[in-house]
């Protein structure tokens, strides 16, 4: 018997436990998903019956849970593999990278100000925003930033050199124009080019256009280009090394491998049979669509780099290839769709597929002759000029891994299309017509000013999360933000494990009857406790679009004893804090008509029917009805449904509605419980081995606390909590006594 537990969840149930069996002198390991312990307790504003504020209660036992001695706080983490039987349990726990060390962190706040991405606030349940860096709550343990990344986004997932098309769009949409272009630069070496002529691949996939239109991300880069003054940009080279590259052809490909190989260090001269480098850039577009001076201020970075440029010089006619092959270590070929057959007469070993293009390795670009690679429209045919600099990137890092002596072909997924997240109930915001600008060089085409530029850019989704532009890592003093931060892999070896997973609110978007999503002041229990909290969006005033509601609607029942939804068990909580709330309500606005639709009320508890009974002398009106569907009449909502009293139909006007939605299990119950091997009920919670048994479950040494085995309120969450803690003290002592 291992004299150590496990609590899976760090809600009030999972809290309780801890300590108890924490008190008791033996360890503890308590893991929550979430940055911060304290559950949904931590989100309500006041306790029912007593009205004591919530975070007066919790706070002291989230601050003695994380320094109790025998407590191993893992927070941000989650149990993926469980083994063993009782009294030797042998769990793995996966702890997801926070990207901020927090032996460094502060806390200070100086990440957030500077942060430009604006997400919805989950702990205010999407009603008030916060950034890619946050803490959860104030009163959060620990006290520590969490970077919220979630995935490449689409934009970037799709651009073909995976520029961070998110990073300078939310830079810009904080006016940081001049940190904006220095973040295009760390992708793309010639950002004026492709803000006139690329394909912008990126905006096809732009989630914004499920609502309207995508984000104008190509012109917001012309924007930087145009409009940013930024000192001749020099480049930190690293020490030169012995080995030479030959770059046959000056185009977007081969100037792209060029300045990529240089980066690296090696010694590259690039060969271009034209009297100046560019290829299609420059012989391919008129000035009027592809501007001169944007060119050579481009590929001025190529001399300033060191790269050797030798024009009107023809492989074949002024430097045979086997000169080159003498001259340097590895060739690259970037000669455009119309050298290949220029170049098949001096390389007649060379392969080419049947559509006359060079055959090369689509992984690597190595072709069949050894040190030799090709890219660009010289093997994939005329293509767009984005995706031509894309093969000059990935046949440098070819290049680089063959004259290093490593693998060509290892580690290559981050190249190609990326996998991104997909993201829905998107907010509408329609872009700004394009307007032609008389300015600058005058080209033919369209853009933005600045300040519609940085309209444009707050349309962006945001569905990275963070954008990783860099700018909270440049104002942490103690140098806590750490990009590369993995996820880890803990191996707990624990006698008894008590599970504490808590619930979740019930989406009334499964009730669209009720047009919850659809309006937005249709709101459920949850988000009423946080417009109620002095900490919630609203600083504790109940405003719904900036007004205080005269007319509000409680609807009880929503999700419970509703066989529609699959759920016919009543949930416990929702008639009392349905009462609680309206108080609270009667409290804030005074004047408020509230009207209260119940099925019935059951006041079961103790001191239950006595605020009931108080909240009726407050003037709040209970009518037993049967709510049917809630519509907009002249912009007001509509609330129509049966007395079932009277036994006739309504129609009630409101500028709030309320939904008591019951408590359902949560999402991650069921992953869960395979790992534990748990049997559920119908609904999804955890069962309990027998009836008259509310804490033991059929795998022995595995305890069930809280509203993961049903639905409950605060005090019997605590005391079942406490009773699992005690079964375990029983368990884990046997191994103390060995």
């Amino acid at each position: 018997m291992i004299p150590e537990a496990l609590v899976i969840g760090g809600g009030i149930a999972g809290m309780q436990a801890a300590l108890d069996i924490a008190d008791k002198g033996f360890r503890v390991h308590l893991v929550e998903k979430d940055p911060s312990i304290g559950g949904h307790m931590a989100q309500l504003d006041k306790t029912f019956p007593t009205l004591d504020c919530s975070a007066c209660i919790i706070t002291p036992k989230m601050v003695d849970t994380a320094n109790h001695p025998n407590i191993d706080l893992l927070t941000y983490a989650e149990v993926i593999h469980i083994e063993g039987k009782v009294g030797d349990f042998k769990v793995l726990v996966r702890k997801k990278p926070r990207y901020v060390d927090v032996t460094k962190c502060t806390a200070c706040a100086d990440c957030v100000a500077q942060c430009p991405v604006t997400l919805p606030n989950e702990f205010d349940m999407g009603l008030g925003m916060r950034k890619a860096i946050y803490i959860p709550f104030p009163q959060a343990v620990p006290l520590k930033y969490t970077i919220d990344r979630r995935g490449t986004p689409p934009c970037t997932a799709t651009c073909p050199l995976h520029c961070n098309a998110q990073g300078y769009v939310a830079l810009i949409s904080q006016g940081k124009l001049k940190e904006a272009l220095a973040l295009v630069r760390k992708t793309l070496p010639f950002p004026g080019i492709l803000a006139y002529v690329c394909s912008h691949p990126c905006e096809r996939e732009c989630k914004r256009i499920e609502v309207d239109r995508p984000v104008r991300i190509c012109d917001l880069k012309r924007v930087l280009v145009d409009h940013v003054e930024e000192p001749e940009v020099r480049f930190e080279l690293p020490e030169e090394k012995s080995q030479r590259v030959a770059i046959v052809g000056g185009g977007p490909a081969g100037l792209v491998a060029a300045f990529d190989l240089r980066q690296r260090g090696y010694r590259v001269t690039i060969f271009d049979s034209h009297e100046e480098l560019g290829g299609l850039l420059t012989h391919g577009f008129p000035s009027y669509r592809l501007p001169r001076e944007v060119i050579h201020r481009d590929l001025s970075v190529i001399e300033r780099m060191g790269i050797e440029v030798r024009l009107n010089t023809e492989i074949g006619r002024d430097i045979s290839f086997q000169e080159l092959k003498e001259n340097y270590d590895a060739i690259f070929l970037g000669v455009g769709s119309r050298g290949v057959e220029g170049l098949s007469k001096v390389l007649k070993d060379l392969k080419r597929n049947r559509m006359g293009m060079i055959q090369v390795d689509p992984l690597t670009l190595e072709t069949n002759l050894q040190g030799i690679f090709a890219g660009g429209d010289a093997v994939m045919g005329p293509s767009s000029i984005v995706e031509a600099m894309a093969q000059g990137r990935k046949a440098a890092l070819s290049i680089d891994r063959y004259l290093s002596g490593e693998d060509l072909r290892s580690d290559r997924e981050f190249e190609g299309r990326l996998s991104s997240p997909l993201r829905s109930d998107l907010p509408e915001k329609k872009r700004d017509e394009r307007e032609a600008l008389p300015h600058l060089i005058r080209p033919i085409g369209e853009g933005l000013r600045v300040e519609e530029a940085i309209e444009e850019a707050k349309r962006c989704l945001s569905c990275g999360g963070c954008s990783d532009c860099g700018e909270c890592a440049k104002y942490c003093q103690p140098k806590a933000i750490d990009y590369g931060m993995k996820e880890e892999i803990v191996e707990l070896h624990v006698g008894a494990i008590i599970v504490a997973t808590g619930f979740d609110p019930f989406d009334p978007k499964r009730k669209p009857e009720f047009g919850y999503g659809r309006y937005p002041n249709v709101i459920h229990g949850l988000e009423m406790e946080r417009l109620c909290s002095a900490s919630g969006p609203t600083k504790g005033e109940i405003l719904i679009q900036g007004k205080k509601p005269r007319e509000v609607v409680f609807i009880h029942c929503v999700g419970s004893r509703d066989k529609t939804v699959g759920n016919e068990y009543c949930s416990r909580v929702c008639c009392m804090y349905t009462a609680k709330q309206a108080h609270l309500l009667r409290d804030k606005i005074p004047e408020a008509h509230i009207t209260v639709l119940y099925m019935d009320v059951r006041a079961f508890g103790k001191g239950f029917e006595e605020f009931y009974e108080r909240v009726q002398k407050e003037h709040i009106l209970y009518r037993r009805a049967n709510p049917s569907e809630i519509y907009q009449r002249d912009g007001r909502l509509v609330v129509r449904g049966e007395d079932t009293l009277l036994g006739e139909p309504f129609e009630l006007e409101a500028d709030l509605v309320v939904l008591a939605s019951g408590l359902v299990p949560r999402k991650e119950n069921q992953r869960l419980g395979e790992i534990l091997h748990l049997e559920n009920s119908p609904e999804g919670f955890y069962l309990e081995a027998q009836g008259h048994d509310p804490i033991r479950t059929s795998v022995e040494g595995v305890f069930l606390a809280g509203c993961c085995e049903g639905p409950k309120d605060i005090p019997d969450t605590v005391a079942q909590a406490s009773g699992a803690a005690s079964l375990a003290c029983t368990l884990l002592a046997k191994g103390r006594k060995q």
